[in-house]
């Protein structure tokens, strides 16, 4: 029975959606032959069964959460045939849902004054394009053209034998140029279409009658990170409400539902009616949330598509659950226990990676002066403090884009992309004054001070490692000298 203004709630247990294709009642039999109702639910059960094993086989190929977060939204549209799909990250930190990815579909009106293509006239069929004429009885009417298969399959005979029996319908009308310029009428044209094939982009083209040129297009095409980035408040609207409640909701009318919020729908455009919410949860872990909002056809969403979309949701939780770990694992393997900074291999990794964007892109090299007798005098502890206070020190000057890393003991690097000689020693001197003013709480009278060399791409060299020896040459120019100094590389690298 359909439900009108309230839901009906889905606690989302794993257990009860694996075994929801194998707890199905069999197909019935008539005179030996399957009915024509039981073969559809059986196609349907099939296109399950695939789409899970295909996701299955997405999620557990990659660690990268933005491939993830496409292939989830990928199967999930392949199975539900909606208008919205949006993906939502839970921020722990923040205690907020972020829309991390969203596609929507959208119908755009054009008038315009085009010659049709021939093909269009006699039809055409491609994997990703389907056009059929729409006939009359004297002359071509017009036609209609569906691009990109929703569920990405190629179109076939069926398709286009189901989008021939539209045709057939408009051909009918004697209102057929009256269609294009009401928004209702159009409106059930495309939600006929999307009942027949549904399809990324569909146009209804129809011909002037006495210049039989094309008149009007209207189409619905799918767009996508419509409102990636915007946050959502824990508890608020019905996505905060399955975040909080951790349990799946389907709904015949989400606008009229209490927990609505208006906010997202007027950013989207899309007024959300029948609707899926469902939490992504592992291990009693929240991930996120997924809602799919309105059929292509205008019906309201069943009991197994709110099923098959939480099972879908499970799999995705252990997958971005998986990329986290990994993220994490990651991140420390290239960061420096002490300081927070890179370490050698994040340094190693990102200076050539930058240096291919092209120039100029200047290194510091920074050694300290003076921490052998702070080591000497009151032992490797505070010498370690020290450090992570110069660490913490240059990590804080940092602007975007700029790397930095502890290199060495005492010596510390810093990329600058996009920054020339004469501003990178500006930048240098910034941080040699900061370092002086650094404190050391158990010795007063210590002073920490930095010996600093400067190079940049492509003035003194042509790649990572001769980059890293004339900065690091310049440095030693310091150290030999008077210390405590910023000294540009010498000369310019001449290339051949």
């Amino acid at each position: 029975m359909r439900q009108h203004g309230f839901c009906r709630t889905l606690a989302p247990r794993r257990a009860r959606a694996a075994t929801g294709l194998a707890g199905a009642a069999g197909p019935c039999y008539r005179d030996g032959q399957m009915s024509a109702a039981a073969a559809t639910d059986l196609e349907r059960r099939l296109r399950e069964v695939t789409a899970l094993n295909a996701t299955l086989r997405a999620l557990t190929s990659t660690l990268d959460l933005a491939e993830i977060l496409r292939n989830v939204l990928e199967r999930i549209k392949h199975v539900t045939s909606a208008e919205g799909l949006s993906l939502l990250l839970y921020d722990g930190e923040r205690d907020e849902l972020v829309f991390a990815s969203t596609e929507t579909l959208q119908e755009n009106a054009l008038a315009c004054r085009e010659t049709p293509l021939p093909p269009a006239v006699g039809g055409l069929m491609s994997p990703g394009r389907l056009v059929v004429p729409v006939r009359g009885e004297e002359r071509v009417l017009g036609t209609i053209d569906l691009q990109r298969r929703y569920d990405g399959r190629p179109f076939d005979e069926e398709d286009r034998r189901r989008v021939a029996a539209v045709a057939a319908e408009l051909a009918a009308r004697t209102d057929l140029e009256r269609v294009a310029h009401e928004p209702e009428a159009l409106h059930a044209v495309f939600v006929r279409l999307a009942a027949a094939v549904p399809s990324e982009d569909a146009a209804l083209v129809v011909y002037d009658q006495e210049r039989r040129e094309l008149a009007f297009r209207v189409s619905r095409a799918l767009r996508h990170g419509v409102i990636d980035g915007v946050r959502l408040p824990i508890g608020r609207g019905i996505a905060g409400w399955v975040a909080v409640h951790r349990e799946a909701v389907r709904l015949d009318d989400a606008s009229r539902d209490p927990r609505h919020d208006p906010h997202v729908a007027r950013q989207t455009g899309l007024v959300p009616r029948s609707m899926l919410c469902v939490p992504m949860v592992h291990h009693d872990t929240l991930h996120g949330v997924i809602q799919v909002i309105n059929k292509l056809d205008g019906s309201a969403f069943d009991d197994d598509e709110l099923r098959l979309v939480q099972t879908l949701a499970d799999h995705a939780a252990i997958a971005i659950e998986n990329a986290s770990l990994y993220r994490q694992a990651q991140q420390a393997a290239l960061t420096d226990d002490l300081t927070g900074l890179g370490n050698t291999r994040h340094f190693n990794r990102m200076l050539p990676e930058l240096l291919r964007r092209g120039g100029p892109l200047s290194l510091l090299v920074l050694d300290l002066d003076g921490l052998k007798t702070l080591v000497d005098r009151h032992g490797h502890l505070v010498g370690s403090r020290a450090i992570a206070d110069v660490g913490h020190v240059i990590g804080a000057r940092l602007r975007p884009g700029d790397v930095a890393a502890r290199f060495g003991g005492d010596e510390f690097v810093v990329i600058l992309p996009a920054t020339g000689t004469e501003a990178a020693c500006a930048i240098a001197e910034g941080l040699r004054e900061a370092i002086v003013t650094c404190p050391v709480p158990e010795d007063p009278q210590a002073r920490i001070t930095a010996s600093v060399g400067v190079a940049t791409f492509p003035d003194h060299a042509r790649n990572a490692e001769d980059l890293f020896r004339a900065a690091d040459a310049a440095m030693f120019s310091v150290k030999r000298s008077t210390k405590n100094r910023v000294e540009a590389a010498e000369g310019r690298f001449e290339g051949a």
